[in-house]
């Protein structure tokens, strides 16, 4: 069954098919928390509290956007509240992503590693709405449409702050890198 099709079931009144969706999207959710720079135990709180408010609004999911959409608004708000709560303040840590196979010899799992520790430290100095556009396309699998949808702004809007974030990305982790272009 389709998690559209499931969401409906749960707008419904028949709550159990959430433990489908909660089980099939909270690894999605908690990466999408670390790359925007929580710590970990900040993202697998905001994973659960997203799935309180998705209980909490079932009723407003309308079937003509996508439960993926619809669910991210949601973790995205859950984010906003949980930051206008304390007042802004920075609890960001850098995200750790361990992707090494064991048959690479040391230089190249050392040029790898440093190659990664640049890319988040690119990503992170990016401002927040061009770390999250990036984030939800190369990350989390969102199709161009579904970020638009997401943050309620037209599809060439959206395309257009893509470039920006790309060319902003790669400029950044050029310069960390000692290159200039």
């Amino acid at each position: 069954m389709d998690e559209k099709a499931t969401m409906l079931k749960v707008k419904n009144g028949q709550l159990g098919y959430l433990a489908e969706l909660f089980e099939n999207n909270r690894n999605g959710l908690f990466n999408f928390f670390l790359r925007m720079g929580l710590n970990r135990a900040l993202g697998e709180d905001l994973v659960q509290e997203t799935f309180m408010r998705v209980l909490a609004y079932r009723t407003s999911f309308k079937a003509q956007s996508s439960f993926k959409a619809w669910l991210y608004r949601i973790a995205r708000n859950t984010v906003a509240d949980h930051f206008r709560k304390l007042g802004n303040q920075d609890i960001h840590e850098p995200y750790c992503e361990e992707r090494i196979q064991d048959n690479q010899s040391l230089a190249d799992k050392l040029e790898k590693e440093s190659q990664q520790t640049l890319f988040e430290k690119a990503l992170a100095s990016l401002p927040a709405d061009q770390r999250e556009i990036i984030i939800l396309s190369r990350f989390q699998q969102f199709n161009y449409a579904e970020i638009a949808e997401l943050l309620n702004i037209n599809l060439n809007t959206l395309k257009t702050r893509m470039r920006t974030a790309i060319a902003q990305l790669k400029l950044q982790y050029n310069q960390l890198n000692g290159k200039t272009s």
